[in-house]
């Protein structure tokens, strides 16, 4: 808070006496500005750690609320999790633990939390994925869990409208059809066993399309397999998906008659993130180094009819910066 107080400093000498090698001082008043660093004796920091004050608003102290890890600091990071945005771009939902927070975009408060009973079962599992729901009559938001269940959500509400048990086990990288509004494309995995530890890298996935009926039924369609995948994307035209590992991309063409094609690359660099051109034949892959590569291999003439591992295709840096690429995507019109 701004003030005054008295300060010494130095003067131009004067009649006042002072005892011998004393410095001459004179008093002034020196503003004091908030932002201003006042030195004071060193204190020891107190371990007790102080205990977090309720706000009135019972939505400000809600769990998931208090879950999702929000930061003002240059950059604008709002989470470590991938944000979703609602199909009329009016909301974004942030997923943390098992709860979902969902913010007006206009303002950036929340405005509703998903978090279900617990007492019922509902969303007492982590959540791995969530999936904004393409229906334009509703706005509402799916849900993948580690207790192998996929849920839909009114995000108006938080209410929950429709529940599926997945057979094929935890849903963990999930991306919606973009031809059929209740299909995904995913990577799925057995649920472990109790007090189990997996190796992330080790651990084997089954890229697959899900489709969930209105009965509550669910159709499986596995594409391919593959180690360590963390993260997958899909073409507009459902025809073509690509998954990466760590050190691995893997692009595959799905044709009508459900066989896929599956091509592979090993990389040199730890790939970070995926995204399709929307008119082109390219695929944008992101990597720790902070490079975005063109890949112009989106092409069942080039690859071939045969799978195939390490083809020679045509790549070009189009982006490089310091730091690693977390997110790739294209506008709708594919210029940027």
């Amino acid at each position: 808070m701004a003030g005054k107080t008295s300060a010494a400093v130095p003067s131009t000498p004067s009649k006042t006496k002072r005892t011998k090698n004393q410095p001459e001082t004179v008093s002034m008043d020196v503003d004091i500005q908030e932002s201003a660093i006042v030195s004071s004796p060193r204190r020891r920091k107190n371990k007790k750690a102080k205990k977090p004050v309720e706000s009135a608003d019972p939505m400000l102290n809600d769990e998931a609320y208090r879950t999702v890890e929000l930061k003002q600091v240059s950059g604008g990071t709002l989470t470590h999790e991938a944000i979703v945005f609602s199909s009329d771009s009016t909301l974004f939902f942030l997923a943390k633990d098992n709860a979902v927070a969902v913010y007006n975009v206009e303002n950036a408060e929340m405005v509703q939390s998903i978090a279900g009973d617990r007492k019922q079962g509902d969303q007492a599992a982590t959540i791995h994925a969530i999936v904004a729901d393409p229906d334009q009559s509703r706005r509402g938001v799916y849900t993948f869990s580690a207790d192998c269940r996929a849920r839909l959500w009114d995000a108006d509400t938080g209410h929950l409208i429709s529940e599926w048990r997945l057979p094929g086990g935890v849903a963990v990288y999930v991306v919606a059809d973009p031809l059929r509004s209740n299909a995904f494309y995913c990577a799925m995995r057995q649920a472990p066993v109790k007090n189990q530890t997996l190796n992330p890298d080790k651990v084997k996935y089954t890229v697959t399309r899900l489709t969930l009926a209105e009965d509550g039924s669910v159709q499986t369609e596995p594409l391919f397999k593959m180690s360590g995948a963390v993260g997958l994307c899909v073409r507009g035209d459902s025809q073509w998906v690509a998954a990466y590992g760590k050190f691995r991309v893997v692009l595959a063409q799905v044709r009508g008659s459900g066989q896929v094609v599956q091509h592979s690359w090993r990389m040199t660099e730890r790939v970070s993130a995926l995204a399709f051109h929307p008119g082109e034949p390219v695929l944008a892959v992101g990597d720790w180094r902070g490079r975005i590569m063109f890949w112009h291999c989106v092409d069942a003439e080039l690859l071939g009819s045969q799978p195939s591992s390490d083809r020679r295709v045509t790549r070009h840096a189009h982006h490089w910066h310091a730091h690693r690429v977390n997110t790739v995507a294209f506008a709708e019109s594919g210029t940027t």
